[in-house]
């Protein structure tokens, strides 16, 4: 959504301004950060609008939007030399950014997600394993606003958006030194507005796209779904001529539920949590022993203090908190922190140990990204108002809950996400359709089938995830299980699921076939 900044009282509205930008997040920070209201305006206002029939101001745009979309596909496969000798024709489409892996980069995101992780931290380890050097997290280079471009902006006077719910392939991994090269491949869109006729045009966009490396090998699919739902005022002189962020949302009021305060009796669990993780590490876990139904170690990162911020164009965004388990599980530096009065939350006095220092020549580089993404320049880092957690925050917590179980010999084939899921968007009265193209997850649980994501991640809530073994399969002589993932906070609230496909090694290949594979690119 290519929107701009407002110019009066920008400062207040930039987290939500980034919430929007990753079209992941509700924007409603802003009513914990700003008096100006969010507009609301009666149902009589609006056009009722038809699947597939355009209003005079959708058509021209909608026929490009649809036209660029169909230029992907007619596209056919890259040709992946071209692209990463930059000899492809002027033009071409589909092309995005290419991404630096630095090291200072991909440390920084491993020091802060799993800090206690050798093969994401430790060179020598990590090659002695097999690997060429520390691996960064799957969704490095994922960056979703480069794939994932929105119906046309112009084309809408209000837009509520929901149930995202993504998915990326790994082939190979990625190092430090890497140069990663971002292809869109095909995008396609379904109205959902009922055939009588509706106040919104609800639409399921889904875009798919891949991920080169220097050397030209396949590094990662991506599938990045999103539902839309958007309306435009009959009276054409109702939508502000410069349009700012709260001028155009709409979304669940997902900031009703309020901040939790952390008791003792709260910190005893979160401890008895943390005393229980086990991190595999380089002890095999063979496919043979793993039963459908297992429940993996349960593992809690949090509170969040600070939300992740987008910058193009990364995957895992920058800034946001680390979680303090090493200081507050050790009694020497436990001492050392302050607990909140209100909140019952620990912090350090030194706020670059609660939110890490981002390398700093990468921070340079933020702004937009893809076609019709806010321009995120000259953001700087949430405070820790009640505010929305990026997606991606949750996605890459589960990302260590998993690595802990699956050890540094297994490989995370396919890793899935959702948020917002539509039922509770209804419990605030949004009325937005299911996405048929989104897969659901924690209903495949047995005890889960009555669960939702019944809320959104906000700040100083705790992410503590779970997981089960739902299947066990071999598949082109691979040896795969899958696992269903959710992340609840504190009180049970469940704000993420996902879905997992692990590839583990067999004790018919031995403990080194996965790294050898994967490697390889096999």
């Amino acid at each position: 959504m290519h929107l701009a900044l407002l110019k009066k009282g920008a400062g207040a509205l930039r987290h939500a301004l980034l919430a929007a930008a990753l079209l992941s997040v509700s924007p409603m920070a802003v009513l914990a950060e700003t008096p100006v209201a969010m507009p609301t305006y009666q149902d009589s206002k609006f056009l009722t609008l038809y699947p597939g029939i355009y209003t005079a101001r959708e058509a021209a745009l909608v026929q490009k939007y649809l036209a660029d979309n169909k230029a992907l596909r007619e596209r056919g496969p890259i040709d992946v030399k071209a692209l990463v000798a930059g000899k492809l024709p002027k033009g071409t489409p589909g092309i995005g950014p290419v991404v630096k892996a630095t090291e200072a980069w991909v440390r920084y995101n491993n020091g802060k997600y799993d800090p206690d992780n050798k093969l994401r931290n430790d060179s020598n380890y990590a090659r002695q394993l097999g690997y060429q050097d520390i691996l960064a997290f799957p969704a490095f280079a994922s960056h979703d606003d480069t794939f994932m471009v929105p119906y046309p902006v112009a084309a809408r006077d209000r837009l509520l958006v929901s149930h995202l719910n993504h998915s990326i392939t790994n082939y190979r991994p990625i190092y430090p030194g890497d140069s990663l090269y971002m292809v869109m491949n095909d995008r396609r869109v379904t109205d959902l507005t009922p055939p009588e006729g509706a106040l919104m045009r609800s639409l399921a966009i889904e875009s798919d796209g891949s991920i080169y490396n220097q050397k030209g090998e396949k590094v990662t699919d991506v599938t990045f779904r999103v539902m839309e739902s958007i309306r435009i005022f009959k009276d054409p002189t109702m939508a502000p001529k410069n349009p700012g962020f709260m001028d155009i949302w709409e979304a669940a009021d997902w900031l009703r539920r309020p901040a939790h305060v952390y008791t003792d009796d709260d910190w005893a669990k979160i401890k008895a949590i943390w005393a229980g993780e086990k991190m595999r590490g380089a002890e095999p876990l063979y496919w043979d022993d793993v039963k459908q139904g297992d429940q993996p170690t349960i593992t809690a990162d949090g509170p969040i203090l600070a939300s992740v911020i987008p910058i193009a164009p990364w995957g895992m965004g920058v800034g946001g908190s680390r979680t303090l388990k090493r200081e507050i599980t050790d009694p020497a530096q436990l001492a050392q922190l302050v607990r909140g009065e209100k909140d019952g939350i620990y912090r350090s006095t030194e706020p670059t140990v609660n939110v890490p220092t981002p390398p700093r020549d990468e921070t340079k580089k933020e702004g937009a990204g893809g076609d019709g993404a806010i321009v995120t320049s000259d953001i700087h880092k949430d405070g820790e108002r009640r505010s929305p957690l990026v997606n991606y925050i949750g996605r890459d917590v589960a990302t260590r809950h998993i690595q802990n179980w699956i050890g540094d010999r297994g490989w995370i084939e396919n890793l899935r996400w959702s948020i917002m899921d539509p039922r509770g968007s209804w419990a605030s009265g949004k009325g937005v359709p299911r996405n048929p193209n989104a897969p659901r997850f924690i209903d495949r649980v047995p005890f889960m089938k009555d669960r939702f994501v019944n809320a959104h991640g906000l700040t100083q809530d705790m992410m503590i995830v779970k997981s089960y073994v739902t299947d066990k399969y071999v598949r082109d002589g691979k040896f795969l299980a899958d696992l269903v993932w959710w992340i609840e906070t504190i009180e049970g609230d469940i704000i993420e699921e996902g879905d997992a496909t692990v590839r583990l090694p067999s004790r018919s290949q031995g403990p080194d076939a996965v790294v050898k594979a994967v490697s390889v690119g096999n």
